[in-house]
């Protein structure tokens, strides 16, 4: 496990020098009562909005309800991973939104003489079958993951209510929610379970009493979004830090048709200098002039680490910024909150359809928190890399990074607790815990990527014979009711590029089990061991 002391001894020693990468309302109902929905999502950003996809498109009755009345038109979020783009793919978006995002591999920092410090990359080819990173504008993901949550006939969104009441019982949660144009005017919604996706400031967590731990950053930044009249005109880094000692400023692309920079502020000046349009240009000025395109948002943004004590209390989950806050200098904020989603989304299909207990929930501490905090602490130290404000210090800062070997590619840690397979040690098995790798594969109804082909879900695969041939029929009947699926690469379905025979072959395994979350919970080394990790799985997932 990546304790909190481990990762700030290897971030702060070895990563330094080296980089590798309102109030509860009484309960008048009783548990006998109906449910109004399954599950009610607080909050309905990209975070909620996913989480309401996912489980809207597997049959749960799903409310959502969000205070704003339209989706934020302005970005805020402008990065994901190769892991949230399988994500998108698995929500069936990602066709719509190939023209915006742009995919990148560099990520450049340049020093205090505006020269090259360090350039910072994803592992290349990536393990998700996409390209490792994307910039994109975030009102086009925005909507395309409510088009695709409103899809689902079972989902429902409410816009321009709040919560304001939030109590639960042994069976279910009951969620007061107010309009936010006419507070008087209250429901309540009764729901099997309640997520709060609602933000930083989440209503959810606080009502839920769940306390925050600061892991160290607080930083004023002004955030200044403009679109550019010609895109190829700036000769600029798709994603880029100067470490300033004078400003240290940020620049990314923000899709196809937006740029961003951010700039901290400094000891002496207040978010309040910065209200006039005039003050963004100015700082705009060496890149970027009203000529070369139109300011579109300029706001000071105060940038914070902070992680919720737990994730799940009782009948109630928090996922994205309910739970955690990121420093921006990894990209990973909205990738955290989408692999919360995700994660959540697939245990609480089970669990609703009786094919997992409810203790299955209670894994979603373990996994989540510990990529979460280490995505934070990673972050913070960067942010302590970039914000050295003492020219002398900025000075030995980049003179020692200038001399060390270029830094290793960025990997997030695997998971070591959870619904993971283990060995007789314990300790989690071959791959497992790990990410799954997704190759092209042709079968009988074309050729594609690996879940395109196969479909989602749990999937056996293995690189011969067939996969479930040595199951007995009661766990063929189970594999089925949890919606598992199988695949062996040498027919029907072929390894086109040759990546998942060769992912299977590194790892002298004949066959892996992969989570809907992409994860691997297991591996079996023989045909002959395929019906023990299916058990375990079983097992775990607390099927009697």
């Amino acid at each position: 496990m990546h304790h909190r002391e481990d990762i700030e001894k290897t971030i702060k020693v070895e990563s330094f020098f080296t980089f590798p990468y309102g109030g509860a309302m009484p309960s008048t109902t009783t548990s006998a009562q109906p449910f109004d929905a399954d599950v009610a999502i607080v909050g309905f950003g990209p975070v909620g909005q996913a989480l309401a996809a996912l489980l809207g498109h597997a049959g749960h009755r799903v409310v959502a309800f969000e205070r704003f009345d339209e989706i934020y038109r302005l970005p805020r979020a402008v990065h994901v991973d190769h892991e949230i783009m399988r994500m998108l793919q698995k929500l069936q978006v990602t066709d719509g939104l190939a023209d915006d995002f742009v995919p990148f591999r560099d990520y450049h920092w340049f020093g205090a003489d505006g020269e090259p410090l360090m350039t910072l990359q994803a592992p290349v080819p990536a393990a998700s079958g996409w390209e490792p990173d994307y910039l994109f504008f975030q009102p086009i993901l925005e909507h395309a993951l409510d088009a695709r949550a409103r899809s689902a006939s079972t989902v429902t969104v409410e816009r321009g209510w709040a919560a304001t009441g939030l109590t639960t019982d042994d069976d279910g949660a009951e969620l007061v929610v107010s309009r936010v144009a006419d507070p008087a005017d209250t429901r309540t919604v009764r729901a099997r379970w309640v997520v709060g996706a609602d933000g930083a400031n989440s209503f959810v967590r606080e009502a839920r009493h769940i306390p925050r731990r600061d892991l160290g950053f607080q930083e004023r930044w002004l955030v200044v979004d403009v679109q550019p009249h010609d895109m190829d005109a700036l000769d600029l880094p798709t994603a880029c830090q100067w470490c300033d000692p004078e400003r240290p400023t940020t620049h990314v692309q923000s899709g196809a048709g937006h740029r961003r920079w951010e700039f901290m502020l400094l000891a002496d000046e207040e978010p309040s200098d910065f209200e006039d349009p005039e003050a963004a240009w100015a700082l705009l000025a060496p890149w970027f002039t009203p000529a070369d395109g139109t300011l579109t948002r300029h706001a000071v943004y105060e940038f914070r680490s902070m992680l919720a004590d737990r994730m799940r209390d009782g009948r109630v989950l928090l996922v994205g910024d309910a739970a955690h806050l990121t420093p921006p200098f990894l990209g990973q904020g909205l990738c955290s909150g989408l692999r919360d989603a995700l994660n959540v989304a697939w245990k609480l299909d089970l669990v609703l359809r009786g094919q997992a207990g409810e203790t299955l929930l209670d894994t979603v501490d373990p996994e989540r928190q510990p990529q979460n905090e280490w995505i934070i602490a990673f972050a913070v130290e960067l942010g302590k890399v970039l914000c050295q404000l003492d020219p002398v210090q900025a000075a030995e800062r980049d003179t020692m990074l200038r001399s060390v070997d270029a830094p290793p590619p960025i990997g997030l840690p695997p998971l070591e607790q959870g619904v993971v397979h283990r060995d007789s040690a314990g300790t989690p098995g071959t791959l497992a815990g790990t990410l799954a790798v997704q190759g092209r594969v042709a079968g009988p109804a074309g050729a594609g990527l690996l879940d395109d082909i196969v479909g989602d879900g749990f999937v056996l695969l293995s690189a011969s014979g067939g996969p479930l041939a040595a199951l007995d029929d009661g766990t063929r009947a189970w594999w089925e009711a949890i919606g598992g699926r199988s695949a062996s690469l040498d027919g029907p379905v072929r390894d086109e590029d040759g990546r998942l025979t060769a992912w299977l072959a590194e790892h002298d395994v004949h066959a892996v089990l992969v989570r809907p979350d992409f994860y691997v919970f297991g591996s079996a080394a023989t045909p002959a061991d395929v019906p023990a990790l299916l058990d375990d799985l079983r097992e775990q997932l607390g099927v009697v």
